[in-house]
């Protein structure tokens, strides 16, 4: 086999792994490292948006240009290309390899002399990243049951929050203390150690993931995409997402810098409050989204996509408050004053973090295990042209356009505006929720 994966003895879908438990935690944990670390590296640019900008000169719209589709595009255009071959080659083997990738190219952030070097490392790094999440999940699933798969990928969906904090704060105080180079470089280096784990103690495929007519000779890339966009119910879910971050992602680039023009925050004290704020909630949301849908769909199959649903509408009226909020408000704990927008992100957090493990728990159960990373993938790539794509560059360029008029005040309206697409992504998601049921009986019936 070379170095392709070896198969080893398992049951069928839906019956016990074969893997024990104390292995499948290892893998678990490996896996939230290395998402952590992706989303540390995604996370760490905006922090860092303040220093780059006066160094080299550029404005908030090419920030957010750089910050959005710099990244986007290559993450968008590899996603599927990575997904296919980790489920036709290895899914420990796709991972080690863009591990290394987003890795070299986050050092390679430090080392720009200009906002053009800057952008293609940028752009690199959104290639690499392109191939962690799909076949992590992939993996996930052939680990993990049904009965608890919601509640493993809920864990490893914690690791975006575990990743806001590393960037966002770790970020912060190596750049407050050695420049903003100084942290792209030294955020870079765990994740070349972690390539050569997963690489060497990563789970091997099973030989029920590789079924009759789902290797080399199965369904061509466009066929896979249509098969994918005719599930009504993970169609609807990537838009719903898709379109909850067009906001989510506006905030993701443009929050630190909210925090210290409206809020008159330092570089640290923003990367420390947004951090830990987000963080808490977000780890929390989830885990806890992914436990309770498990728990929750024994009572209806709806409620897998239902709980997201509920948790996106609740999101605009958290962003109002956090949006009006005046400066200087806040509670003040012993000889701690604890701003209220930091509250606010906890809550926020929780909420944004709902949809994730039931969301690819979904999709991994909507499509056969040969098919599942290429499914995750489909949903990266429609969630993040619709988001990533538009968000950061869309708020950037309205807040450009409000400054004339309303000064450092302009990012905090700007983002208030685009808080209303968290309704509209929960409505999708609700609709979602009710062709779920009838998805997973069509898929049972083949």
């Amino acid at each position: 086999m070379g170095i392709s994966e070896m198969t080893e003895t398992s049951a069928p879908q839906g019956s016990k792994p074969a893997e024990r438990p104390p292995y499948r935690l290892y893998v678990l944990l490996l896996l939230l490292l290395l998402n952590s670390l992706s989303y540390a590296d995604r996370h760490l640019f905006s922090i860092l948006i303040p220093a780059i900008k006066a160094e080299f000169g550029i404005s908030d719209s090419l920030l957010g240009l750089i910050g959005g589709p710099g990244f986007i595009v290559s993450y968008v255009l590899c996603s599927m290309p990575f997904a296919r071959l980790a489920d036709r080659w290895s899914r420990r083997g796709v991972l080690a390899l863009a591990a290394t990738l987003w890795s070299a190219a986050t050092a390679a952030c430090g080392a720009a002399g200009n906002a053009v070097q800057l952008a293609l490392a940028r752009f690199v790094v959104g290639i690499g990243e392109a191939g962690g999440l799909p076949p992590s999940q992939s993996v996930l699933a052939s680990l993990y049951g049904e009965d608890r798969r919601s509640a493993a990928m809920g864990v490893l969906a914690s690791g975006t929050y575990f990743g806001l904090i590393l960037g966002l704060l770790g970020g912060a105080a190596i750049a407050a203390q050695w420049g903003w180079r100084a942290a792209f470089l030294i955020l870079a280096l765990p994740g070349f150690p972690l390539a050569l784990l997963i690489w060497f103690t990563g789970p091997r495929r099973r030989p029920h993931e590789l079924r009759p007519g789902t290797g080399r000779d199965g369904p061509g890339f466009w066929t896979s995409v249509r098969m994918f966009w005719n599930i009504k119910s993970l169609r609807l879910v990537a838009l719903g997402v898709g379109t909850f971050n067009i906001f989510g992602y506006a905030g993701a680039v443009w929050m630190p810098a909210y925090f210290m023009r409206s809020h008159g925050m330092s570089v640290v004290e923003a990367g420390a409050w947004l951090g830990v704020g987000s963080a808490i909630g977000g780890i929390t949301g989830s885990i806890a989204s992914g436990a309770m849908v498990d728990r929750l769909r024994r009572r209806g199959e709806h409620w897998q996509l239902r709980l997201p649903a509920i948790a996106f509408l609740l999101s605009f009226p958290q962003n109002i408050f956090m949006f009006t909020m005046p400066r200087g408000a806040g509670i003040a704990l012993g000889g701690l004053h604890i701003p209220g927008v930091a509250l606010m992100t906890v809550l926020g957090g929780f909420l944004a973090a709902c949809w994730a493990g039931p969301s690819f728990s979904a999709a991994a159960r909507l499509v056969a295990p040969s098919q599942r990373a290429q499914a995750t993938a489909m949903l990266v790539v429609i969630i993040n042209i619709i988001g990533s794509m538009i968000g950061p560059s869309l708020s950037g360029f309205v807040s450009d356009l409000l400054t004339a008029r309303l000064g450092g005040e302009s990012l905090r309206i700007s983002l208030l505006i685009m808080s209303l697409l968290t309704v509209a992504g929960g409505l999708l998601f609700w609709r979602a929720s009710v062709h779920y049921p009838r998805d997973l009986g069509a898929r049972d019936t083949i």
